[in-house]
């Protein structure tokens, strides 16, 4: 030991660099250790990062020669990662780009994604989503809203001579109405004139994330569903799945909570669908409530956002052509029953209003994304005679199949109702040949056993909203020039629809039954 300042200090070893180390031999072993597997790591970090780089090499080389895809045109960067279709997705141009990706390769197949292929054969469309479903009615739901619809319109806008911002009161009274059908009560968008907790924005930005994660899917894998997030969220988020959780446990309470007399009474009056729902979970218990809300959700969704966009696209194109508003108003003249036009009536009796909405839900297909399905373990071959391997993603898009030429027309850009009406001098077999090929090609509300669970209650919505619309008001468009705007990320939303509202010569208020 050496002394120093009076104190003891231990002996010290100097380095040929200056460097201090203490002489204990276990310290300076364990030092030795350190400095060697520093010196380890640092001459294996080139290797790591080599090695890991090979990886995505590889990964990225899978994916383009991916069994089956190779050979199937498409965006170059699109065959090896989700990225493409998430840049377009994020540019708002998905839609408007996949069309012109056909028309470009001369393919009714284009690769979109590493293992995601984009069809549009029309004649694939029952080989890919299989037969359609049935829906339900739902009216005296509806009726009580669109008297409240025109209540409010008239109070805020007709009177005062007001401005009327059509394209939100059209998505207050669909999302007012479907939650009538589905609850038997609503969140009072239309009494409100707007938002209501911010339901509808919260619900907006949860269909964004969704429109961002069907384009890459990792991103929800990474964001949402990682354990951490996991632990960290609540199992139900966003205002919208927690007030329906809230109104569904109200309702099981109040469901339990009645005797058999009164229950015998409320069994008399009109079931929504949450009571159809509980019925089917008390048939089949193992029903769990979460699934219950997903399918009250469903309706929601489908009813309110997808409903809205159909209907503002009928009012907008029905008042920008003269021609079919005309057509329509005459259609209407020559009707003298009840308002609301009852859904029987509008759907089956009324071929120019119904030639309307289905030329609306056929021009503006209201999702962004495409209708996937996953390919069988043996594969597919699709009409052309391709064959697809097993477990790829192929789907088609609305919009897309709705532009095809040889269904639609010439003139599938353009919105045309008479496309779904005999023409002149048209043979009966010939129209009825043609109609049954626009049916079978019509991906509106999806297809198949997998078509979309709403559509019974949306199609209720929009068939007796357009004609009691025209029926009772006449419309001008504040700037009739300016196009509307359309924002797309999952749902296609429409603005930019300002309107002057007045009444029909002898209708009102007191024209509503």
């Amino acid at each position: 030991m050496n002394e120093e300042n009076g104190r003891l200090r231990p002996n010290l070893l100097v380095t040929n660099k200056s460097s201090v180390l203490v002489a204990d031999p276990k310290m300076f072993i364990k030092a030795m250790h350190s400095w060697a597997e520093r010196l380890a790591a640092v001459s294996l970090l080139p290797y790591v990062v080599s090695a890991l780089f090979l990886l995505f090499l590889f990964h990225l080389l899978s994916n383009f020669f991916q069994p089956g895809l190779a050979d199937i045109p498409g965006p170059f960067a699109a065959k090896f990662t989700d990225l493409w279709r998430l840049f377009k997705v994020w540019q708002m141009r998905f839609k408007e780009d996949l069309p012109g990706l056909h028309a470009m390769h001369h393919s009714t197949l284009i690769r979109i994604g590493p293992r995601m292929v984009s069809c549009s054969d029309p004649r694939a469309v029952e080989l890919i989503y299989g037969f359609h479903t049935e829906f339900k009615k739902f009216e005296p739901f509806v009726d009580g809203n669109i008297r409240l619809f025109y209540k409010r319109i008239d109070e805020l806008f007709i009177r005062p001579k007001r401005a009327c911002d059509i394209h939100n009161w059209v998505q207050y009274f669909a999302f007012d109405a479907v939650l009538e059908m589905t609850m038997s009560r609503n969140l009072g968008f239309m009494k409100a004139g707007g938002d209501v907790d911010g339901v509808l924005k919260q619900l907006q930005k949860d269909l964004d994330y969704r429109g961002i994660a069907l384009a890459m899917p990792i991103i929800d894998r990474i964001w949402r569903l990682n354990p951490v997030s996991k632990f960290f969220k609540p199992k139900q988020s966003g205002h919208f799945a927690m007030r329906c959780k809230r109104i569904l446990e109200d309702r099981i309470e109040y469901e339990k909570s009645l005797d058999p007399k009164t229950r015998k009474q409320q069994d008399q009056k009109p079931h929504d669908f949450e009571h159809r729902f509980l019925e089917a979970q008390r048939r089949d218990p193992a029903i769990s409530d979460g699934q219950l809300i997903g399918y009250m959700q469903a309706n929601l969704i489908a009813g309110s956002d997808t409903t809205a966009v159909v209907m503002r696209t009928a009012v907008y194109y029905t008042l920008r052509q003269p021609r079919i508003l005309q057509r329509l108003v005459a259609e209407l003249d020559d009707y003298h029953g009840p308002l609301p036009v009852p859904f029987r009536i509008a759907r089956f009796e009324m071929p120019f209003c119904g030639a309307i909405v289905r030329e609306a839900m056929r021009k503006h297909f209201a999702f962004i994304g495409m209708m996937e399905r996953e390919t069988p373990p043996s594969g597919v071959v699709l009409p052309d005679g391709r064959r697809l391997p097993g477990g790829v993603v192929i789907g088609m898009h609305g919009d897309l199949i709705g532009r095809d030429r040889t269904i639609f027309g010439e003139d599938a850009d353009e919105f045309n109702p008479f496309r779904w009406l005999a023409q002149p001098d048209e043979p009966e077999a010939e129209y009825q040949e043609r109609l049954r090929a626009m049916n079978a090609h019509d991906l509106a509300f999806g297809h198949g056993p997998r078509g979309c669970i709403g559509k019974h209650v949306a199609e209720m919505e929009i068939y007796k909203f357009i004609p009691t619309f025209f029926a009772l008001v006449q419309p001008h468009f504040m700037r009739p020039e300016q196009p509307w705007t359309v924002r797309q990320l999952f749902v296609f939303k429409q603005s930019g629809m300002d309107m002057m509202l007045d009444w029909r010569q002898g209708k009102g208020l007191h024209s509503l039954a």
